[in-house]
């Protein structure tokens, strides 16, 4: 699948390893569809093409298919991120989930070109291993065990089968960012290029949604389903692709100091929890207060910060000792705009941004404020 774009935040999971500085995570969700493959490869598919093996010998070349295939679909994803850090954007995380593998970007590729070369060099990758595996079938064909080969072959077609998936021109498939790179480089337009590539993409999702009901009709219960989840998944990630473009543009060229809020509500860093909790958490509301000692602004407290902490010793715990420290990555200048902010905040998981001016505290910008914010202007400008 095509690299996620700025917004979607982290999805936590379980951390499998780091490359290039990328985090490559599994989703909770993607144990069902690993048991799925497994199931259907181990049951199905290998003791119906090949018979004549015992059950274990089936689980076991239904097992390094398995994991061979998301193996593939890790290569898919990590060809994406490398190629997008080539490009010089960020990629904090690769994720697999129930429905595949997702890179998230930190930011949108700036030209078409980059654009083109991030989405392409996936399925060029499935491609590739296609063509290994079909390599290694044909040479290995009378030297080891038939279903060895037939895990070699089967291996062959997933990745033939995903890269021609993956292909397919509809927004946030890797086709559809191929397609709306090239009309995006005919038109000048990215948001006319994400609204007809995005459009597509829904209606590709709509036709699999039709299919999996179709099926569903005939008998095919878990087939249906599948492919009317995934439609369902397609149609959600179109909108909000395209969504998300108009958002970025909306908040391109308006400087953060026009919506900051300027009277910022700060604690000291002695203050202890108890009051912290009674006296600015549940007072204000607020999702997080900047820490202040003397006009020097030290960091940021937030409530999953508090929470860590046992009620109990609330009274003894002050704020310096779970704050958030001071760095790089929490302040923006007043002169930046508000696209820009946005992309800071999702990349660093942060939903506000200390404003400031040298070592001065000038203001604070929130994600809820700058959602806010687009609903207005989407509502004055409808």
């Amino acid at each position: 699948m095509a690299p996620a774009k700025s917004s979607p935040p982290s999805t936590g999971g379980f951390t499998l390893f780091h490359i290039a500085g990328i985090r490559v995570a599994l989703d909770f969700s993607w144990f069902i569809v690993f048991f799925l493959v497994l199931l259907a490869l181990s049951e199905g598919y290998f003791p119906r093409n090949y018979p004549g093996h015992d059950s274990g010998t089936y689980w076991l070349a239904g097992l390094a298919a398995t994991l061979l295939f998301f193996a593939s679909v890790v290569a898919h994803e990590v060809s994406h991120s490398l190629m997008a850090l080539r490009s010089g954007i960020n990629i904090p995380e690769i994720t697999l989930f129930i429905f595949g593998g997702v890179s998230r970007l930190a930011q949108e590729p700036s030209d078409p070109k980059t654009e083109f070369k991030i989405a392409v060099v996936g399925p060029l990758c499935s491609f590739v291993l296609a063509a290994i595996f079909w390599a290694l079938k044909a040479g290995l064909g009378g030297f080891v065990p038939s279903l060895f080969t037939a895990v070699l072959r089967y291996l062959a077609f997933i990745n033939v089968a995903l890269g021609v998936f993956n292909l397919v021109p509809g927004f946030p498939l890797d086709g559809g960012r191929i397609l709306r790179a090239v009309i995006w480089w005919r038109t000048g337009s990215l948001t006319r290029a994400t609204k007809v590539a995005a459009d597509l993409g829904k209606g590709f999702a709509v036709a699999l949604m039709v299919l999996g009901a179709l099926q569903i009709f005939a008998g095919a219960l878990i087939n249906g389903l599948w492919f009317l989840f995934i439609g369902m998944f397609l149609r959600g990630m179109s909108q909000r692709g395209y969504e998300e473009v108009i958002i970025r543009k909306s908040l391109e060229g308006v400087p953060v100091r026009e919506v900051m809020v300027r009277e910022v509500v700060t604690v000291p860093p002695g203050l202890h929890l108890d009051a912290l909790v009674h006296d600015y958490f549940l007072h204000y509301a607020f999702q997080g207060f900047p820490v202040v000692y003397q006009g020097r602004v030290l960091g940021l407290v937030f409530p999953t910060a508090v929470r860590e902490v046992p009620r109990e010793a609330h009274r003894d715990t002050l704020v310096e000792s779970v704050m958030l420290p001071l760095s790089e990555v929490m302040v923006i200048t007043p002169d930046a705009s508000l696209a820009d902010a946005l992309v800071q905040m999702a990349q660093e998981e942060l939903d506000r941004l200390l404003v400031m001016e040298g070592q001065r505290l000038a203001g604070l910008i929130t994600k809820s404020g700058l959602l806010r914010l687009i609903q207005i202007k989407q509502v004055l400008e409808a």
